[in-house]
């Protein structure tokens, strides 16, 4: 089939009318806590991020060096036994923004998730997954030696 570059163009901006009139964009930005992501200090953010819920210790293995010699590429790997993770999220305490990022789950995936973040200085990262309603966290110190954000 031999089709123009302009009727290819009609067709996207058909399917993205169609996408955005039907709701499945707005849905996908829907659970976005905005209020955790804005916040510039620690505590704000937590709260922005998971509410009034209580942290639960346990069930959370999170793996980062104690001493980074670079803040700008800091390995973080963190897993679970638990089923039904929803999320897990990464925070740095002292960044200036301190929610650093969110990983969702299905299901019946295996929750695990091993990447590498900014930090401006000596902090605590804090893992922290949601699984079945309830909320389980981790929290591990890192020493900076040359910072990553600016």
């Amino acid at each position: 089939m031999d089709i123009s570059k302009r009727r290819f163009i009609q067709y996207q901006l058909c399917i993205g009318i169609f996408a955005l009139s039907s709701g499945v964009i707005p849905r996908a930005w829907a659970k976005w806590p905005s209020a955790a992501f804005d916040e510039t200090e620690y505590l704000p953010a937590l709260k922005g991020l998971i509410g009034d819920q209580e942290l639960l210790d346990g069930h959370v293995e999170l793996n980062v060096p104690d001493i980074a010699e670079n803040g700008a590429t800091v390995p973080v790997k963190i897993s679970t036994d638990l089923d039904n993770v929803e999320w897990i999220s990464i925070m740095g305490d002292k960044n200036p923004r301190p929610w650093i990022s969110r990983f969702y789950f299905h299901g019946k995936s295996k929750p695990y998730v091993s990447t590498r973040i900014k930090l401006r200085e000596t902090s605590h990262v804090v893992a922290i997954i949601k699984a079945e309603g309830k909320l389980y966290s981790a929290k591990s110190a890192v020493r900076v030696t040359a910072g990553g954000c600016v």
